[in-house]
């Protein structure tokens, strides 16, 4: 199956969720500098949410034009990764206001790290489907994999001493690691400079 109506798809469910995040930041209360700092926390959960969304479009984008043919087990296992990725805009609403509670910043930075695995289960089974493709032979994320979830785990025992909001600024660290390495692993396997 080719892979134009599916790439269209996921594009407008990240659409719609980036919008649907920045339709739940509230207006400040005055329109001063203060009134704007006064809701700092949101705009960086905002901004989190929003960097990891446009990595996944990005990364979904670079991916899919190597990708030529998928089946009905890719379309599957990216609805998973979907369905869970839907909730970005859910957490980050919960987290933003009350990002010095336990419970929201550790299901915030679960969910990340349900979103990072499904992630690579989806293009792990993407690659493994185009088996014919000699572009997705050096694509490999284990070392990505391996970083954020050890990222994860301290960010989760930090959080749990006391310090809730480590894990907005972990996740923020797990999508750099994510893109920086990616890059990396590209320019190496292209040869460029």
């Amino acid at each position: 199956m080719q892979t134009a109506r599916f790439e269209t798809f996921i594009d407008a469910i990240l659409a719609i969720m980036m919008t649907v995040m920045v339709l739940k930041i509230p207006q400040p209360e005055t329109l001063t500098l203060t009134g704007i700092l006064d809701l700092k926390v949101m705009y960086l959960a905002y901004i989190i949410s929003f960097i990891v969304l446009f990595s996944i479009w990005d990364h979904h984008r670079k991916f899919f034009e190597k990708v030529q043919n998928i089946d009905d087990h890719v379309i599957w296992m990216y609805s998973v990764l979907i369905f869970f990725t839907t909730f970005v805009p859910y957490l980050t609403a919960w987290v933003a206001h009350q990002p010095h509670d336990l419970v929201p910043e550790i299901m915030f930075g679960f969910l990340f790290f349900i979103v990072n695995i499904l992630f690579v289960v989806s293009t792990i089974l993407t690659i493994k489907k185009d088996i014919h493709n000699n572009l997705l032979e050096e694509i490999s994320y284990n070392k990505v994999f391996i970083m954020n979830t050890l990222l994860f785990i301290i960010g989760a025992i930090i959080a749990t001493l006391g310090y809730p909001i480590i894990m907005m600024i972990i996740c923020l660290l797990t999508v750099v690691t994510w893109n920086l390495v990616t890059y990396y692993q590209e320019t190496y396997n292209t040869g460029e400079n």
